[in-house]
């Protein structure tokens, strides 16, 4: 018995299929070469020789990776949401028409969650075996559906006699096998003759998908994760100490390569390893996982992190919030086109490694402006400027803010500020060291102590070389852009743009030092968060330069200030730490008007393909009668 194979119309196949791609593309990975295929293709003898006895190696109990989607049924409810929002309902009808090339997933039980798992087998070199697990409703229908996106031939599924509940697909000289179990049918890829692998297959005891994934199903339409409690200590080991090696390698000095740029590369280097090595040895789990809430209209993808237990990652990650932040009453201002805000706890062993860099750029720029003779000194301007800093890093706590204002004028300006620990030198030290940059042969800059002054802190005022803006500059920044840096006894300022920047950063600090008690009590609950507003950015373009452009009025015509944000958090949980990506439902809705505008020109071109091919076929000779 041979079910035949439908071919999908073409437009099904561009827009239906890249619809439900999320659905089915776990059933599809067997188009690919899995990673357990062997290499063998050796034609199958008329009779096969006897097996040699040899030990089943076993895989690991539980699986390093896991993908799951949560149904069927709730991402084909987040494709008609996203149309809906679109406006084009008719595409998510072109969407689920197309499940009749698949049979409708008959067989499938659409309400549970359905995925795949990546095991290790036992050993010292990782052997992974990829292992798909279906919900199964009805194993008779669920064989036809997989057999009806098979490419090619394939033949009718055979009922293996070696155990109850094993079937197999065979397709060319591919075999899909099934194990069903607790109404899921967990499936193997075989290629060639390799039978170590399969025996593996029959032997292992899975576990029950609904159960084991149920809180991945609970909190996301489709989640990754990966699990590094399952991957035994001598084969992480062993993995540390090659990927150890070959960064090591790469840090080498370079040929023509001065000594601050290779000790700079160096220490970015070695901290990179000491995170991944830190990152393997502490952290139990690491999950990605995206849901649309229909209700709020929002989108979400989650990064979370879970610690081991008692580790030294999760006392720092339950520590992470720490002191309140000095700029709270700027930093809870809303519809701002970029900022980003940090007050959060330094782990212990991040201090050193900041210090280091401290100390690095303390040094380089010791040596380009002072004497040898000042350098010795404990008192010259750049000690006196970098040690708040590391005062500050030695207590621990990181306090900072960045933002991109939009002025009255709808130009955008720069503004910033950074806590340090008190210090009645700091204002004195800065402007010594901006004087000897000044000095410094090497300086393109024009620059201007004391050139303004902002709530009594005076701004020194560093302008580039160049006499007329470019475009975007005008046009963002209202000219060519200066830097202005100030300090206080406590907090280094700055800002970037042209005069506007000043008046954006003077009125921030009066906000921050006119604030009520009861304002500064208004905290962010994320010791990290970042956000971004689309639409201030649109308002920097005339009318007419938005109609002239498709991409600029799509975007015009879909966002307002009140869906237009994308927000970041990172914060603390129970277990570990989570960074949060937000999406509004403005960006909800461009993704199906871009997906709507691309099967608008797939249309196009196939009807177009049409009428070139009738005008051929009107332009050969006609047959005489």
């Amino acid at each position: 018995m041979i079910f035949p194979y439908s071919a999908p119309s073409l437009t099904q196949r561009q827009f239906g299929w890249r619809c439900v791609i999320s659905l089915t593309f776990l059933m599809a990975l067997f188009c690919c070469s899995s990673l357990q295929a062997q290499e063998s293709d050796q034609k199958k003898k008329d009779e096969e020789p006897e097996k040699k006895s040899q030990s089943v190696e076993a895989l690991l109990p539980k699986p390093v990776i896991v993908v799951n989607v949560a149904s069927v049924e709730r991402i084909l409810q987040d494709i008609d949401f996203i149309f809906e929002l679109a406006e084009r309902p008719e595409i998510a009808e072109i969407a689920s028409a197309s499940l009749a090339n698949v049979n409708d997933l008959e067989g499938l039980d659409q309400n549970r969650n359905l995925g795949f798992e990546l095991y290790l087998k036992t050993g010292l070199l990782p052997q992974p075996v990829f292992i798909p697990y279906y919900p199964v409703s009805k194993i008779s229908s669920f064989i036809e559906t997989f057999q009806s996106i098979l490419p090619g031939f394939m033949n009718a599924e055979e009922r293996l006699p070696r155990e109850e509940g094993l079937y197999v697909v065979e397709a060319g000289n591919s075999a899909f096998y099934f194990r069903i179990e607790d109404k899921y049918a967990h499936q193997f890829h075989q290629r060639g003759e390799a039978s170590l692998d399969l025996e593996v297959f029959e032997t292992h005891q899975f576990k029950d998908p609904a159960q084991q994934y149920q809180q991945l199903t609970t909190q996301f339409d489709a989640a990754a994760q990966l699990d590094m409690s399952s991957i035994p200590e001598l084969m992480r080991t062993t993995f540390l100490g090659f990927f150890r090696t070959a960064i090591e390698t790469q840090l080498q000095q370079r040929d023509g390569e001065s000594n601050a740029a290779y000790e700079l590369r160096r220490m970015s280097g070695k901290q990179n390893l000491e995170n991944i090595e830190y990152f393997l040895n502490e952290a139990q789990q690491l999950t990605l996982g995206a849901h649309i809430d229909k209700e709020q209209k929002q989108g979400f993808v989650d990064l979370l992190i879970k610690a081991r237990p008692n580790s030294d990652l999760a006392r720092s990650m339950k520590n992470l919030p720490g002191q309140a932040s000095y700029f709270s009453v700027v930093t809870a201002r809303e519809t701002l086109p970029l900022a980003a805000s940090v007050s959060m706890i330094i782990p212990r062993r991040d201090r050193k490694t900041y210090l280091n860099y401290l100390n690095f750029f303390e040094t380089q720029l010791s040596e380009k402006l002072l004497t040898a003779d000042e350098r010795l000194q404990q008192t010259n301007s750049v000690q006196q400027f970098f040690a708040p800093v590391k005062s500050q890093v030695n207590k621990g706590h990181i306090d900072a803010f960045v933002q991109l204002v939009s002025t009255p004028s709808k130009k955008f300006a720069l503004i910033g500020g950074i806590k340090v620990a008190p210090s009645s030198n700091l204002p004195a030290a800065l402007l010594d060291m901006i004087n000897r940059v000044e000095k410094n042969p090497d300086n393109k800059a024009r620059i201007f102590t004391n050139a303004e002054t902002v709530q009594g802190i005076g701004l020194h005022q560093l302008q580039p070389d160049v006499k007329n803006a470019d475009d975007r500059q005008r046009r963002f920044l209202g000219g060519v852009p200066s830097l202005y840096v100030g300090a206080d006894s406590e907090v280094i300022w700055f800002a970037m743009g042209t005069e506007i920047a000043v008046a954006a950063l003077n009125e921030a600090i009066e906000r921050i030092h006119t604030a009520t008690p009861e304002e500064r009590k208004v905290q962010r609950t994320a010791p990290f968060q970042f956000e971004f507003h689309i639409k201030p950015w649109l308002q920097l373009f005339s009318e007419a330069e938005i109609n002239d452009s498709e991409i600029m009025k799509i975007l015009d015509g879909i966002f307002t200030s009140e869906n237009d944000l994308v927000l970041i958090t990172t914060q603390p949980t129970e277990t570990g730490v989570r960074s949060r990506f937000q999406f509004d439902e403005g960006y909800l809705k461009l993704l199906g008007v871009s997906i709507g505008k691309q099967f608008d020109r797939n249309q196009e071109r196939r009807a177009r393909r049409n009428r070139e091919r009738g005008q051929k076929r009107d332009a050969l000779p006609q047959p005489k009668p």
